[in-house]
C-alpha cells in the first residue's frame, strides 16, 4: 500500500497506526507513484483540485474511491464555499475549499456505483466533523 500526504506531522501520526504502509511525504499532484492504479484510493481535501477526467483515473477497474469533503448547505461558517464557478475563477481563489451536496458528488462520480453517502457523524473520540459528506464509490469492473 502507498500513501502520499504534504504533513510531516499527519505522516508520523500515520506510521504510528498503520506501519505496514509505504507512506512518502510528497504533493500527490506530483509524485511518482510505484503504480498506475490502485484498488482503493482515499480522498480527504484533494478532491477539489483534480482535473474532472483525474477523479478516478487512480482507480483499477472494482476499485474503491473514499472520499471527504465539506458538506454544502451547512450554513455554520466550517462548511467550504459555495460560491459559482464563475466567481472562483474571477477571484482566482477556491476559498479555503468548495462545499458539494450529495447530488454533486454523485453527478461527478457518475462513472462508479455509490456504496454510500452521507454526512459524517461527529465524534469526539476519534474525527468526525458534521460539516463533512463523506462517500464511498466503486469503479465498474
Amino acid at each position: 500500500m502507498d500513501a502520499v500526504d504534504q504533513s510531516a506531522s499527519a505522516l508520523a501520526w500515520a506510521r504510528e497506526r498503520a506501519p505496514d504502509i509505504r507512506f512518502r511525504q510528497a504533493d500527490i499532484f506530483a509524485v511518482d507513484l510505484p503504480h498506475e492504479r490502485y484498488d482503493l484510493v482515499y480522498d480527504s481535501g484533494c478532491l477539489h483540485h483534480l482535473a474532472p477526467h483525474r477523479r478516478t483515473s487512480y482507480l483499477a477497474p472494482g476499485g474503491h474511491f473514499g472520499r471527504v469533503c465539506f458538506a454544502a448547505g451547512t450554513g455554520d461558517g466550517n462548511s467550504g464555499t459555495e460560491v459559482p464557478d464563475a466567481q472562483l475563477y474571477r477571484d482566482g481563489s477556491l476559498h479555503g475549499g468548495l462545499a458539494y451536496t450529495a447530488d454533486e458528488l454523485r453527478h461527478l462520480f457518475q462513472d462508479c456505483t455509490e456504496v454510500e453517502l452521507r454526512p459524517m457523524r461527529a465524534d469526539t473520540e476519534l474525527y468526525g466533523m458534521p460539516f463533512l459528506l463523506t462517500g464511498l464509490f466503486r469503479k465498474e469492473p
